[in-house]
């Protein structure tokens, strides 16, 4: 009877990786009878994690323009930033200018 049958348990993702590189022959019975553990095994062999990972990989994919887009709508905000801070100066100088010329000034005597 091997270890694995006696504890009834499944070897871990670091057991089963290490059985994939060939360090592992103990695992070898209960690996050759158990479907929990084929199944972890296939996703540990997958490239990139087996289909449901390149879903969800595809799914999330950033568009493959984004650094593009990104650097524009920085750039426009900016120069969007820069237009209002203008434009406030302008505004507050013509603000304070129209007090000056519009503020009576007491009479001198």
């Amino acid at each position: 009877m091997s270890r694995w049958s006696r504890f009834r348990r499944h070897p871990s993702r670091d057991e089963l990786s290490a059985w994939l590189d060939g360090e592992r022959p103990d695992l070898d019975e209960h690996l050759a009878t158990c479907e929990v553990c084929a199944v972890a095994l296939e996703e540990l062999a997958a490239p990139s994690g087996g289909p449901i990972a390149e879903a969800l990989a595809a799914f999330y994919r950033a568009p493959d323009d984004l650094s593009e887009r990104l650097e524009q709508r920085v750039t426009d905000r900016l120069d969007s930033m820069v237009m209002i801070e203008v434009m406030s100066e302008l505004f507050g100088a013509g603000l304070e200018t129209s007090k000056l010329l519009l503020t009576e000034e007491p009479p001198h005597e």
